[in-house]
Order: C-alpha cells, then structure tokens, then sequence
C-alpha cells in the first residue's frame, strides 16, 4: 500500500455486529469494519498535515482483532480472526497479511464459511507481552511464535462444559499470565507456563463482556509521604533504644555464664499452650528442637562445644570457634525479654494470648493489594554483616517501642509484639536460605548497628520497595465492574449499576491510572479509582472531571500517551475527543465497499451523490474535505442503488434501486419524496432525468414516469428488445440493448413524450452497453462501452440524424468488461474507464497509439470520476474499495503507464507450520515418543534399501520361486478365501472404474444356477446323512428333515416346496430371478408384482412376465417402472417405456426436462405434427442451453438449419474476437437471409484490432 500515491482515503463504516476496535501504541486506532479493516493515524503534530487512513480487505468478517507491542515505524502488526477460524498476522505498513495459522480448522471448517458460529466453535484471541499470540477454542490452546511462523497446539487444561470462554485478554506485564472472562459470570486468571488456574473470581452475575489490565503505582497517599517526619520519630526511637540495648548487654553476660550449668531433660514434646503476644520464644514446647537443627538434644548437651561443632549437621556449620547452645541462649533472651516488660509495664498484661501453630508460620504470599506490604530491602540486606539475623526483621514497615497495632498482608489489626514474633519465627525457623545463627564474643556493637541502621533505612526505603499493583477490571452485561488484584488474588473494587437491562455491547479500558471507561447502552461512563485505607481496598466513584455527552457509540479505544478517546458511532463516523472538555478533536465520515454509482451536481460540482450497495444514498460535499476526514450523510433508501440521475433544479435525486424502484430524494431536506415501482422486481442499472419525465430500465424493458402526475404509474415504452441503457440528449432518445446494438430514437413534434422509429442502429460490441458517457466540453461527442474490451469513441451528427466513429481503444484484457466511463471536465481529451478486471484507465483520446495510465487494484472496479477541484487526482470506487482519491500527477509527468495502489492483503500469506515443541514447557511423553516412532521408521527404511541392494539376482530369483510355490499351496488350501480381484496390488484403477460402470443397475435381475437353494443343499451337505434318514423309511422324519424328497412327492408337497423357497429368499433378499421364477407356478403372480410396485424395486424380468396377468395390469406395471427408472436417474429407461404405452408427449417432455434435446426433437418430428408449437419449444431451449455455456457457433449453426438467418446472425456477433472468418460467415447469412443493411458486420479482411470499430450505416 503506497501511502505517498493515495492522497485520500475514506473508511468503511464499523461492523454493527461484532464492533472491535483497539488503540496502536502511537495513538493511532483500528477497527474492524465489513470485511474490513481500518486503521486512522495518531493526530499529526502539524495541523496542516494529513491523517493517514488506511482500509484493507479481507474478504471474511472479523471475529477478534488486537495490536502488537511490537509496534513500531518499520512494522505495525496486527492479529485478526477470521470467520474461517484462522489466525492471521497483518502488517499495516504493507496493508495485507503476513503470516498467520489454522491450527483452529478442522476437516469440517470450510474455507469461505459464511454465517453465524456456535459458541463452542469461536476463537478467542489475543497478544501475549512477548509479541507472541495466543488464542483458544473450546477444545484447545495454541501459542503462536510470530518470529518462528510456528505454533504449538495443546488440549485446554480449563473445562469447557463449566466455563463457556467469551473474552480474553493477556497480561502486557506477563508473559505468562492471561485472564479469560465467561458466560457465567466468572473471571479466570492463568498461568500458561504452570497450565493452570491461577484465581477464580466469582462476583459477576452475568456474562462478562470486557476485560483490562493495568499497572497501578502507589496511592496518592503513599507517593507524598513526609519522610521528615518519619525520620524524627525514628531518631527518637533510636535514642529510646540505646538504654534498652545497654541494659540487655550486661543481662546477656550473665546469662551466658549460667549456660555451662547442667539443665534437667525437658518433658517430652506436646503442643504448646497458647503464647503471650510478646513472647516470640513460646510458639512450641522447647522440646520441639529436637532434631530441629541436626543434633539430639540430649547428645548435644552432654558434649562440649567443640564436640558440637565437629559432628554438626545442620543448614550451615558455624563459623567461630566457640559454639552457641542454642536453647539456652532462648532461655536466658527469654527471661531477659520478661523480666525487661515486666519493669517496663509494671506487670501488666494487656493483650489478648493468641495461638500460633506451625500453619501460620508457612511461608505465605500477601492476600491484599501491595500497597500494604512491604519486602526486603536491597540496601539492607547488604548492609547488615553476614552472620546477623536481625535482618529478618526488615519487613517490618515501621518499628516502634510502642504497642500500636499494626496490618500485615492485608488481614485483621493485630498487635506488634505479635507481629513481630510470626515474622521472627517465620524467618529463622522455617526459612532455608536463612543462614544459622551463632553468637559472637561482642554481640553488643552488632546488635546496635543493627538496630541503627535498620531504623532508617526500612523506612526510607518504602516507596522503592512496594511492587505497584496489577489489578484486572472486568464488566458484564449489566454493566457491573469489579477490579481484581491479580498479585494477591484479592477483591479490589465494586461498583453497583441501577440498570437491569442488559447490553452486549459492552467495553472497559483503562484511561490513567486513576481513571476507568466503560462503554454500556451505546453511551461511555466514566469512573475513578481511590484507595481506602481503611478497608484496604480501592472503591470505584463516578467521575465527574470526565465528560462525553455522546450516546451513540459502538466502541471505544484509548490513546493512553494523551489520554484521549476513540470512539466509533452508530452514525457510521469516527472520532478523536478529549473526555476533560468533551469536544470531538478529529472526525471521520465513512463509507462500505462497493458504491456503484458517482455523479455530481451540475449547479456544484463539489456535490457528489454515491449510490452504495447498503442501501443507502450518500452525499459527499468536497468544499468540506479537511485533512483530517471527510463530511459524507447518507440516507436509507430501502434498496441498495445501482444509477442515479439529478434533477433539472438539482434539488431533487432519482435513484434506480435493486429491487425494481426509483426512489426519489429531496436533497435539501434528506428524506424520501416518492418511491416509483417498476413493473418487475429486478435491478434498474439506468436512470435519466429530463425535463419532467424518469426513464429507466428495469429487466431489459423502457420505462417512463411523468413526475407532474404523481398518482400514475410507470409507463412502458416498446421502443427496442432486450434493452439494457437509456440516454436522453435533447429530443434524441438513445437505447443500448444486451446485443450490443445502439439505436436513435427521436421524439414526436407533439410535445408528448412519444418517440418515432429507430432512425439509426449500429451492432457496437458483442455484447451488453453499459454506458454511454457524453463530453462536457464537446457537446457531440460520447464514449460507449459495455461488456467488451473496446472503447468506441463517436460523433453525433444531429442535422444528419447519423453518427460516426472517432476512434476505437482496446484494452489489455482479452476478455474485458467495462462498467461505466468519465470524462474530465478541464482537458476534453481525457477518458476515465473503469474494468471489472481491477483497472482504471486514463485514455487520452486525441492518441489512438498511446498506451493508457493504469491504476491496478485487486478487485471489480465500478465507478469514479476526476477530482473536480484537483483533476490530478482521481477518485473511484470498487467492489472492495470504499472511496479513495489517487493522486496520478507523478505518473503523468514522469509517463509512467502503471501505478498500483492496493494489493490483495491475502496474497503473499506464509502459513506457519506446527511445531512439535511446546515453547513453555518441555515435550510431552507423547510427542517424544512419537518422534522416536518416526526415527525409527526412517532408519528401518534406510537399513531395508540397503539390505535390498546388496541381495544378488539368484537369490531374488529363489525368492520370487519360493514365493510362487507358497502361492500354489495357498490356492489348494481351503481354509483360507482366495483373495477378491479388488485386493490384488497389480490391478488397474481404471480397470475397477469400467467394471463398477458396466455393472448393471439394480432394477436388472442378475443370472443363478439354481432357484431352490434349501433343496440344493441337501445335494451338496451331509448328502449321506440326508441318505440314512430317507432308508430310515420313516416318511414323518423325511418330510421333515430332507426337504428335496418334496420333488418326489405329490403337486401338493411341490408347492410346499416352492413356499418355503420363496419365504427363504425373501428373507435373504435375494435380487436374482429366482423369486419370479418361483412365483409363477403359484399363480400368485398379480400379489407378487404388486407388492413390488409398491416397494418399489420391479426389474425388467417382472415386465416381461406381466402381460400372463393381463394387458392392462402390463400397462400399470410399465407405467411404475417408468417412473421408478425416472427417480433412480435412468432417464432413457423411463422414456423408452413410456414410448412403449404410446405416451409420446409426456417421454418427450421428460426427455426435453433434463436437456435431452436431441432425442426429444428426433422424437417430436417422428410423433407430433409439423406446425405443433412443443417443436419450436424444444429448439429455442436448445439455443438457451447453447448460448449459457458459450457455444455460439453450434447455435448459430442451428438457427440457420432451422431458416432463422437473424438469430444466428446475433449469435455469430457474440463472439468476442470477431476473425475474419466469422465475419465472412456473418456476411453469408446476411446475403443469403436477405438481412437489412442497417445492420453492422464485420468487414472481410479487417485486422483484427479494428474489429470492435462500427461501420456507419443509416436506417
């Protein structure tokens, strides 16, 4: 897509059903329109700058769409789903796809499906963090590496049959993290490297419709903290402490020196009684130490130090040479500590005893929002000294000597005293990288430095240690939001909407911080986030500082750089507003593919009225056109538009609708004033307005309205067959037809609107006229063109009431068709000519030889015109072009002959491949084994070629030998079936192709050896068992045993015989002749072919034997098998039988149905008379059959053979290369068909570029 050559573009409206839209990283803004997709640049920082607007096709609806991070100037990629179920990769840059998969397409998935989609059977896509794509069914989860083009499918670890998926959204803060939103209202968070489901949000109640992410900073409060103030209070407790620690200092000496005293065996291990909240040593009995750090308590007391230290086992061996006790060192830390309350508070217990057990002292994660907790600090830790455990204490946020209460994770207040014990515990007992602890000779100076300097530095370092929250915000169909944290798994925020209505057109986005959008009823609310600190959790309030008063939007995005909203409206605009002040920045007009109509006011031409294929009727007024869009209104007209006409005023509009009717605008107050009716309900491709008077075609027929008569209908006017244009020029009526025949028709002197004869006809092209465009600089020259690849350039000769041709342009295309024509209103010798072919050609008229301008574009091409304020600028329209300006002055001053705008955005699509290799995870068992299997598979095969040419000749001879004797003894074997004929390896397909043709049909009895089955298996079964019982002479035993005696017996015991044969076929089904065999010596014939009747299934041996019944019961079962034949496909079957009962008009009705057409006329000659019409029928469908599938010639040939010299002669001009030797077969049937002159014929010998020229002839 070349951005320079495209001056302007204006997009296409966005999709009503799925509106998807979403903010580039620069600002700019993309949205899925029909079979579309639009993208509109950031604001230029120049005003006089042009937004750049791109729309690219994609042939399919869009189902998802989101932008890459990996935005940038040289790529700007984009994800789209389409209908079909793929995942494609778009680069905007280039307007077309690049990569892209279909690991979501199954056999059943058809390539151009077209309709509405289950919800078990939708995409849900969307960007990963990485750049990667991952997208999810109801069935699997694909990772797409966009880098690689591969992807990797897995089996979805989420149930479907619970949670039907409708939104997703990935972290952009996490690889591996993505929320999915569902129908029952609930929110998952998971983890694609873990496959698993992180937190479950219940709290909607309805299906989710949105979901954003966004990283939060601190609170207001928390970023302006007085660190002032903090570090006076932490001066105060550092000189408050300095007494404290002296005091401790000479209590922990002499407690030291009593630990060398012997100690009694503690009682054995029980659960500790509930501890004091300033106890931190009494979460366990101290007998719990056993074998807590490596050594029996008992063993280790009775041994010194050194002993200690030699056979310890513990996390880490201590360093100094002198070992601690460890539980007497707790005992004398814990006296010290009571003693010291004790004289500190008098004796007095205030607090409440609470039970910590080894649950609480787990290693957990905070359950609330992190702006209340805290982690370690970096600058603590690596200024503490190696073997110190007070650094454990750091993740105290604030420390005092007083007994605040104080909040830790998010749970209830609690005291400090508590606190600090858990989080002692947590990190010296139960933390394995924690190293172990030992007491130093001089504990007094470490302490204190301690003590000194994580004072002030845990303070300080709170705002650089707090992680910023990661909270999610969902919305459902009553427009609830809820904000989630996602690094706690805690409820966030609620807010609590008073509509009970529903909408499925719900978003929410992120516009700051502090700032949330949610769109709902087609109008967008604005709401502020504020952290409670009392609650611990942050509450959601209508904003007031935010405004935006429009209440018909489809869908928003926002541009978080300037904080400014996207926003696309129900009245098919765009626009850029700023939500501070409310006021539209930049707006967008649209337009939908396919406008098949352009004409502009003759009073100002800056007026241009679009006739579009959604039914509307759009104005596109160019004095308007800004740099940053264009003013287009459009108005519903009911049909979509297909010609349009101004009125003499230009205050008034007729427009030639789909569906047979002329609807007529008025422009000044855009509303419909009156609707005409056709007198067909077929597409009216031209409409003129003259004077009074409508002309219009509709299904090849002139019709004529007079505006003054409102009450009257539409006129039809019986000027010429098969007419297919109209064209007005004064009193001059001109009438193309789908023969490619112009005629001149003049009007009457009366002043009615009555026309006179043809004065003129000439044969122009092969084909259907579509348009005859009229030069506004001279008066009497216009272009014609059609359903051909020739441009005829003509004169209109009014004294003389003739034309003649000026000139003939050929286009490229061998089989060209042209829609429509413009020509420029500044310089008379330029032509616009739009192709279905994806062409726009500029002719210059006055140069036969010269090669025309040519913009190529990937699509049918219908309408356009020049720019009227700027000619170098060409404007067009096409069945995927909504309306583009090209700017064509560089290739006309440089002479370049092809330009190309746009290319098929789905033409250089690489598909990836998929790859074996998960990109989170290692291979399963599976997979491994699955590629084992194919290593194996290849290597068997390289070692059997091998093997294969080292073996000689002998031995493939003695091979081939051995084989042939294992193949005899095989065949003389009879317990095994030899093989069916269709299993041999050496068999011909097409040998089993001609063999399952020649089979005869299933109504044909095929030939037996023998009717009576049962008694001929007594001859051929235990025949010497059926023996002993006939000598037996028991005849009771023989009638029931050997059912073949019954041929010897009596005519009573035959038809026995007979009845239990034909209940044995029956039941087999046996389709050979035997049942009818058997059945005519019963004399039960007329109920067995009746009941064949009936079932449908007779055969030809059933008709045979039908007239020993009677004739007329022949008759009705030669009828039945007619039409049984007719059902099963067999026509010359059915036909031939109805011949043979002498219906001759029904067999050759049947035969002319399914196109038999040379059968039913040799049939109809031979068994109707000569002038019946049903002769004439068969030959005209004929000709129709001939000419839909292009065979002029065999036509023509028969409507010569048939004495009809000028159908074949229309026919013969139907060929699109009219050689030499059509136009001498053409001049034949003219002379000897004793055809009028005024007809056009190909002269004899004329080169064949000349061939689309018409000769002048005058009626």
């Amino acid at each position: 897509m070349d951005s320079q050559l495209i001056y302007h573009n204006v997009p296409t409206p966005p999709a009503t059903n799925t509106p998807l839209a979403v903010a580039a990283p620069d600002g700019g803004f993309l949205y899925a329109g029909i079979r579309s997709i639009n993208y509109i640049s950031a604001e230029p920082a120049n005003s006089s700058e042009k937004s750049q607007v791109k729309i690219m096709s994609t042939r399919f609806n869009i189902i998802a769409l989101d932008v890459s991070p990996m935005w940038g100037k040289r790529s700007q990629p984009f994800a789209i789903v389409g209908d079909d179920l793929s995942v494609q990769v778009w680069d905007c840059i280039m307007g077309g796809a690049v990569t892209g998969h279909k690991a979501h397409q199954h056999q059943h998935e058809a390539r151009n499906f077209r309709g509405n989609r289950s919800s078990e059977a939708s995409v849900l896509m969307s960007y990963m963090s990485n750049g990667n794509i991952l997208s999810i069914d109801a069935s699997d989860l694909v990772i797409y590496c966009v880098a690689s083009n591969t992807y990797c499918r897995r089996p979805t670890f989420i149930p479907s049959r619970i949670h039907h998926f409708v939104v997703l959204r990935c972290s952009p803060y996490n690889d591996n993290i993505f929320a999915l939103g569902t129908t029952s209202g609930a929110v998952l968070v998971c983890d694609l490297l873990k496959m698993s489901i992180l937190y479950k949000f219940n709290g909607h109640k309805h299906c989710i419709n949105g979901l954003a992410w966004r990283q939060v900073s601190l609170p207001y409060e928390e970023e302006h903290l007085n660190l002032d103030a903090l570090s006076s209070q932490a001066e105060q407790w550092r000189s408050r402490k300095e007494e404290e620690v002296a005091e401790a200092k000479v209590k922990v000496e002499a407690k030291v020196e009593a630990a060398s005293k012997a100690k009694p065996k503690p009682p054995p291990l029980v659960k500790s009684k509930p501890a004091e909240s300033d106890d931190p040593f009494d979460i366990y009995n101290f007998d719990h130490l056993e074998c807590e750090f490596g050594a029996p308590v008992d063993t280790r007391r009775c041994q010194s130090s050194d002993d200690c230290a030699d056979d310890f086992v513990g996390l880490e061996k201590p360093a100094g040479a002198v070992a601690l006790d460890f539980v007497e060192a707790c005992e004398s830390i814990k006296a010290d500590i009571m003693a010291h309350r004790s004289e500190a508070t008098g004796g007095e217990s205030g607090y409440q005893h609470v039970e910590v057990t080894l649950a609480d002292c787990q290693p957990t994660k905070p359950t609330g929002p992190l702006s209340d907790a805290s982690t370690l600090s970096n600058n603590q830790e690596a200024a503490l000294p190696s073997d110190s455990t007070e650094g454990s204490l750091e993740v105290i946020q604030y420390s005092s000597s007083s007994d605040d209460a104080v909040i830790v994770d998010g749970d209830a207040a609690k005291p400090k005293r508590e606190v600090l014990h858990h989080i002692y515990h947590r990190a010296e007992v139960h933390a394995p990288e924690t190293p172990q602890i030992q007491m130093n000779p001089e504990p007094d100076a470490k302490i204190a430095l301690v003590e000194e300097r994580s004072s002030t530095e845990s303070i300080i370092s709170i705002n650089s240690s707090i992680r910023p929250d990661i909270l999610l915000v969902s919305i459902d169909t009553e427009e609830v939001l809820m904000i989630w944290n996602t690094n706690t798994g805690a409820h966030a925020g609620k807010n609590y909407s008073r509509s009970k209505s529903t909408d499925q057109v719900c978003s929410v986005l992120w516009l700051n911080d502090r700032t949330i959008v949610s769109l709902g009823r087609h109008q967008l609310s604005f709401w502020s986030l504020v952290y409670d600190r009392k609650v611990l959790r942050y509450k959601i309030s209508k904003d007031n500082a935010h405004k935006c008063a429009t209440k018909d939007i489809l869908s928003v995005a926002s541009n978080s750089s300037k904080q400014q909203l996207w926003v696309c409206k129900t009245n098919r605009t765009t626009e850029l507003m700023d939500p501070l002040t409310g006021h539209t920045i930049s707006n967008y007009s649209s337009l939908v593919f396919g406008v098949r109509a352009m004409v502009e006011c003759p009073d100002d031409m800056n007026k241009i009225a679009l006739g579009c294929s959604d039914r509307r009727v759009a104005f596109f007024d160019l004095s308007k056109l800004a740099t940053n869009g264009a003013a287009i209104n459009s108005l519903f007209v009911g049909s979509n538009v297909y010609s349009l006409a101004w009125s003499p005023d230009c205050l008034q509009l007729a427009c030639g609708t789909f569906d047979g009717t002329v609807v007529i605008l008025d422009v000044e107050s855009m509303r419909v004033k009156r609707t005409i009716q056709g007198p067909q309900k077929k597409e009216v491709y031209s409409v003129v307005w003259q004077e009074n008077y409508i002309y219009f075609v509709v299904n090849r027929k002139l019709c004529l309205f007079d505006v003054t008569k409102p009450n009257a209908g539409a006129t039809a006017l019986n000027l010429m067959e098969r007419t297919c244009l109209v064209s007005v020029r004064g009193p001059f009526l001109f009438l193309g037809s789908d023969d490619g025949v112009l005629q001149l028709h003049e009007r009457t002197p009366d002043g009615k609107p009555s026309w006179g004869p043809a004065l003129r006809q000439s044969a122009l092209l092969s084909r259907y006229i579509t348009d005859v465009a009229w030069n506004p600089l001279e008066r009497n020259v216009f272009a014609v063109v059609g359903h051909d690849k020739y441009v005829i350039i003509m004169e209109f000769l009014e004294a003389e009431r003739n034309w003649k041709t000026l000139n003939t342009f050929t286009a490229s295309d061998p089989r060209g068709s042209i829609t429509s024509l413009k020509w420029s209103n500044c310089q008379k010798n330029l032509l616009l000519s739009f192709h279905i072919e994806g062409k726009v050609c500029v002719w210059d008229t006055l140069d036969a030889k010269k090669v025309p301008l040519t913009i190529t574009y990937h699509c049918p091409m219908w309408c356009g015109m020049f720019l009227p304020s700027d000619e170098n600028i060409v404007m067009c329209s096409g069945k995927a072009v909504s309306l583009e300006l090209i700017n064509i002055k560089v290739a006309l001053a440089g002479d370049e002959r092809n330009i190309c705008s746009k290319v098929d955005g789905l033409l250089n699509v690489k598909w990836a491949t998929k790859s074996l290799v998960h990109p989170y995870a290692p291979p399963t068992n599976a997979e491994v084994k699955k590629i084992r299997h194919n290593e194996r598979r290849k290597h068997r095969r390289g070692g059997a070629r091998k093997g294969q040419e080292m073996v000689s000749v002998q031995d493939n001879e003695a091979l081939n030998d051995g084989q042939k004797v294992e193949e005899m003894f095989g065949a003389l074997s009879l317990d095994q079936k030899k093989p069916e004929p269709s299993q041999s390896l050496n068999e011909c397909r097409k040998c089993k192709e001609n063999e399952a043709a020649s089979q005869p049909p299933e109504s044909v009895a095929t030939n037996t050896r023998t009717c009576l089955y049962l008694a001929h298996k007594d001859l051929n079964k235990n025949a010497l068992g059926k023996l002993a019982i006939v000598l037996t002479e028991d005849a009771e035993k023989i009638d029931k045993s050997v059912l073949l005696s019954k041929l010897f017996g009596t005519k009573a015991m035959a038809k026995e015989l007979i009845e239990t044969e034909l209940t044995n076929l029956k039941h087999s089904n046996s389709k050979d002749i035997a049942p009818l065999c058997l059945t005519i010596s019963t004399f039960k014939l007329r109920e067995e072919l009746e009941e064949h009747i009936a079932n449908k299934t007779l055969t030809e041996g059933h008709l045979a034997v039908a007239p020993s019944v009677s004739y007329v019961f022949w008759r009705e079962c030669c009828e039945a098998y007619a039409k049984q034949m007719e059902e099963k496909g067999y026509i010359m079957h059915a036909a031939t039988y109805r011949f043979s009962l002498g219906q001759h008009r029904e067999a050759i009705d049947l035969l002319l149905a399914h196109e038999y057409f040379k059968e039913a006329l040799v049939h109809a000659r031979i068994s109707l008379p000569a002038t019946d019409p049903k002769i004439k029928i068969i030959i005209n469908q004929w000709l129709e059959r001939l000419e839909r599938t292009g065979n002029f010639g065999a036509a023509a040939l028969i409507c010569v053979l048939d004495n009809e010299m000028m159908r074949g002669y229309t026919y013969l001009r139907k060929f699109h290369n009219c050689t030499p030797e059509i136009a001498d077969l053409m001049a034949q049937i003219k002379r000897i068909g004793q055809l009028s002159d005024a007809l056009d014929c190909c002269a004899p010998g004329e080169p064949p570029a000349l061939n689309g020229e018409a000769s002048d002839h005058v009626a």
